[in-house]
């Protein structure tokens, strides 16, 4: 009788488990595709990035949802058009990132690391530049240690230097190089599940025509 009662146990906690990963799953799908669909407008982001963080809620194991969460306030920022909201947006998006690195420190969260640095460097191109640009490419260093193929990397690397004047690396033959770099890893990408980033290639494709022109 123990022993039944013991296995109808397992096999409560095991359907648990398994209807709790279906039921996130089915969560993140949905809010990815909210994410999606937020065609640039800053309020869309704000929206999907409470979503995520309440499935973080939820999920406490996993680091996705504080990833989306933070990658959509800096979405955010970047179409933010009152440039003093634009720290406070990142400030809450790095300390969202800063709990994901406590427990994840990947490629992806380093490339999103990077990410935000340069996202800073639009309030003030001319005074953060340096600065922000050297955070944001030693974040991109590391990732691409940690994952060479991951085209995120050449993505944001080809952005920075598209808006790197000549005279210091930078510009379209520069940035041309990267982000065609970066088409031909997105092409090559085969992401580990459906919930894992993929996003920057449609981005990355149109900017290579625009070094193109």
């Amino acid at each position: 009788m123990k022993k039944i009662i013991f296995s109808l146990g397992l096999f409560l906690m095991a359907f648990t488990g398994m209807a709790q990963s279906e039921q996130y799953k089915s969560g993140m799908k949905g809010m990815l595709a909210k994410m999606n669909a937020a065609n640039n407008s800053p309020e869309a982001y704000q929206d999907v990035s409470n979503g995520f963080m309440r499935i973080a809620g939820a999920e406490k194991a996993e680091w996705l949802p504080k990833y989306y969460a933070s990658f959509s306030l800096i979405m955010q920022a970047m179409f933010t058009k009152d440039k003093e909201k634009i720290d406070a947006i990142l400030d809450q998006a790095d300390r969202i990132l800063s709990e994901v690195s406590t427990t994840v420190t990947n490629d992806e969260v380093l490339c999103l690391q990077a990410f935000s640095k340069s996202t800073r460097i639009g309030v003030d191109p001319a005074g953060r530049g340096m600065r922000y640009g050297m955070e944001s490419s030693k974040f991109l260093s590391e990732a691409k240690g940690r994952n060479p193929e991951n085209p995120r990397v050449y993505f944001l690397q080809g952005q920075a230097a598209f808006h790197t004047p000549e005279a210091f690396g930078g510009g379209k033959k520069a940035a041309k190089e990267l982000f065609q770099t970066a088409v031909e890893k997105y092409a090559a990408e085969k992401p580990a599940n459906e919930l894992m980033p993929t996003w920057g290639k449609d981005s990355a494709v149109k900017m290579l025509a625009e070094c193109n022109k």
